[in-house]
């Protein structure tokens, strides 16, 4: 018999007081007659005396109750039946609305999932209630067997009328970003600057690409947070490195220089850039091959070096993490001195004109007046009479 289904039937009857959780920033009174068997300050289980289990725990990322959301909530608590000896589930309902805590109402998520305990054939029922706490999401569910789902239900609800959350959900920032470097950019919509208790999360995808502090001193990040998994997350950081003058004649050559450095040693190939405006200014844009998780980046100069642009997708497409990509892009500002106009140095200027820019009357004036010059020394060299010597 599974482990759950043994907590289901064992009688139990004891009461407990009100149970406060730090890291939730919340307390749970438990109805009259239940006892717990975990409480931490992040999590609590329960049992009543007749055989309904609750559970209290959270996952990462402050997130917003919606019916996707619900949906993949659910999908993770099937997922974790399963493993508990569920199985033949059916379809999910879902919905999102006002759950009444002792606290006051807030938004959220209930999710009422039928399944089977497999190896006894006993009918089984899940109820849970999910909604944004400071940083994170509060689960809240409740689990028995189908002869039991009357008590399941009102058990729920009376968990939620015995919840007070006394620290709700943090502020999200929606607004533009800003680095301490010179630049800034407006999440697309969806996204939004990471909480707190989101950033050592949001730097695990980040260092996949070499990026592991996102320090505001370099970088500005944004992320779009998923109901479970892995985020999306958009960063861009400021690298030294000079390139010279990016234009529509010297892009081709530039790129074949910063090919060479990204992805000089990539295990597969990747196509060479393509141009991409970072605001008004030229960039650059690679669609390196990752398999299952779409990965762009984008690199554009100003007056600190260039900046890079990382967008990991773990949750969108190719189509949507693109269409993120774009929207930040066109929302960029260098917000330095003389709009972080690119510092390029004597020699690189020059270097420009030659090798791209040959037949410019930048280069042709010049070369014409130097032409000019030395014909008209030429010449009066030739008119000028030698002296002769009469003695």
């Amino acid at each position: 018999m599974s482990t759950l289904l043994l907590l289901l039937l064992s009688p139990l009857a004891h009461a407990q007081e009100p149970y406060a959780m730090n890291d939730v920033g919340g307390t749970l009174t438990l109805p009259k007659g239940w006892e717990s068997s975990e409480w931490a300050d992040w999590s609590l289980k329960a049992k009543s005396p007749d055989g309904v289990l609750m559970r209290l725990y959270l996952t990462p990322f402050q997130v917003e109750p919606s019916a996707d959301n619900g949906r993949a909530w659910s999908a993770m608590y099937q997922e974790r039946l399963e493993k508990e000896g569920g199985g033949a589930f059916k379809e999910p309902a879902v919905e999102v609305v006002s759950l009444p805590l002792a606290s006051g109402p807030v938004q959220g998520a209930r999710v009422d999932l039928d399944f089977t305990f497999e190896r006894q054939k006993e009918a089984g029922t899940l109820h849970a209630a999910a909604f944004p706490v400071r940083g994170q999401t509060l689960h809240i569910e409740t689990v028995s067997l189908a002869r039991n789902d009357k008590r399941s239900r009102e058990a729920l609800d009376t968990m939620l009328a015995g919840f007070s959350l006394e620290k709700g959900p943090d502020p999200v920032n929606t607004a533009r970003v800003e680095s301490e470097s010179g630049f800034a950019f407006t999440p697309p919509p969806g996204w939004r600057a990471p909480l707190s208790k989101e950033l050592e999360l949001v730097r695990k995808v980040s260092g996949k690409v070499g990026e592991e502090t996102l320090d505001p001193k370099r970088c500005a990040v944004v992320v779009r947070p998923p109901a479970t998994g892995d985020a999306d997350v958009i960063f861009a950081c400021e690298l030294y490195k000079h390139l010279g003058v990016v234009d529509e004649y010297s892009f081709a050559s530039v790129e074949q220089e910063l090919h060479q450095e990204f992805f000089g040693s990539a295990a597969k190939p990747v196509d060479v850039a393509t141009q991409a405006r970072f605001g008004e200014r030229l960039g650059f844009l690679y669609a390196p091959p990752v398999a299952a998780h779409p990965v762009r980046l984008a690199i554009a100069p100003y007056d600190k070096g260039v900046v890079l642009l990382w967008a990991l997708s773990n949750q969108v497409d190719e189509a949507g993490l693109d269409s993120a990509v774009q929207a930040t892009l066109a929302s960029f500002e260098f917000t330095g001195p003389d709009g972080g106009a690119p510092i390029v140095a004597l020699d690189q200027r020059i270097g420009y004109w030659l090798k791209h820019r040959p037949t410019s009357p930048m280069v042709l004036g010049p070369a014409a007046l130097i032409v000019l010059a030395i014909g008209g020394a030429v010449a009066l060299s030739r008119r000028r009479k030698p002296e002769l010597d009469l003695d």
